[in-house]
């Protein structure tokens, strides 16, 4: 079992360059600790903090990791893009680092985001529908023809080609059964988010795997797992270090759209028992049993955590990937776990 770290957002009185800085550290501190996947997300004009773009952000961070690091987009908005437009953007990231992307596409759940572009949101299932079968034909084909409801091309000529065959891995995120359904049947894997619960994951992942097999696709394979961690002396200790950190995160993520996160009454209020519901909480050695216990059950591989809270300092955050390098990776690095349900 693998681990890795998302590079989230970080709030706006942080500088563009000390965001920057933070992110090199961490990177570097990824590769050190044995990590091998490094994702970073994407919002437009987010209201408190700051994300970076994933492209050009993972270009200048392929430079800088080994090839035993794959880097992510978790995710792309698929349907704030042109679809040609995109399919040569991630060609040439997929080029740029050796052919080390996974290339994450969902829908965002922001409404202003949508207006911005001039897209409907209403359309945005069915138009992520016709771009990822757009960027398999781009990726794969010298010419593409496609006649949709959103895009036409007309033997389009295809000048960029990923160096991934037939193309990168394509995560699909999705929460609705539409979603999972698209994930199934157009992606490689649906990455798993970490609002949902251990005790969730079985059915979850058993209807992702119908779907798979109502697509004619195969009834296998290892999807990436979201999980917000914290090692502490034992639970309690790690779940008040957990509030310490993330509570600022959730109020904004609520503020923003994401109200499943906390109850929109009490806010701050119910922050601790969300995540005693969804984090993986104790010590070294319990939060390594819970990992393994989740992928005894249902198969996931990477392990994605995330290292950057706004209650924490860049070296807080250099700090706690050396932690779960020093404790985590080697405990579960030969740790096989099920790869079919």
């Amino acid at each position: 079992m693998e681990l890795g770290i998302i590079l989230g957002n970080i709030p706006t009185n942080i500088s563009e360059k000390d965001h920057f800085d933070s992110i090199l550290r961490q990177a570097e501190a990824v590769q050190k600790a044995g990590m091998t996947h490094i994702l970073v997300g994407q919002h437009f004009h987010f209201e408190g903090s700051r994300w970076f773009q994933p492209v050009p952000l993972l270009a200048r961070l392929a430079g800088e990791l080994d090839p035993s690091v794959r880097l992510c987009t978790q995710i792309l908005i698929g349907p704030l893009y042109n679809p040609v437009m995109l399919a040569e953007e991630l060609a040439t990231l997929d080029v740029v680092t050796g052919g080390r992307i996974s290339v994450g596409l969902g829908l965002g759940y922001i409404p202003k985001e949508y207006e911005t572009f001039g897209i409907p949101f209403k359309e945005r299932g069915r138009r992520l529908n016709e771009i990822i079968e757009i960027l398999k034909l781009m990726w794969t084909q010298d010419r593409v023809t496609y006649d949709g409801k959103y895009y036409q091309l007309d033997d389009l000529a295809v000048h960029i080609k990923p160096v991934q065959k037939p193309h990168p891995p394509i995560w699909v995120g999705a929460g609705s059964d539409a979603g999972i359904r698209r994930a199934a049947r157009l992606g490689d894997a649906w990455p798993i988010t970490p609002q949902e619960t251990p005790e969730e994951l079985p059915e979850l992942l058993g209807k992702y795997f119908d779907f798979r097999e109502e697509a004619g696709r195969p009834r296998e394979g290892r999807v990436p797992l979201r999980r917000e961690i914290m090692i502490g002396r034992d639970r309690e200790d790690a779940l008040a270090k957990a509030v310490d950190v993330a509570s600022e995160w959730y109020l904004n993520m609520a503020a923003t759209g994401h109200n499943e996160y906390v109850d929109p009454e009490g806010l701050r209020k119910s922050i601790p028992g969300v995540m005693a519901k969804h984090w993986v909480l104790g010590s070294a050695e319990e939060v390594a049993g819970q990992l393994r216990d989740i992928g005894s059950v249902v198969p996931v591989d990477p392990i994605i955590t995330r290292a950057n809270w706004p209650g924490m300092s860049t070296q807080d955050s250099v700090d706690y990937i050396e932690l779960l390098g020093k404790e985590l990776v080697p405990s579960l690095k030969e740790f096989e776990g099920v790869t079919s349900m």
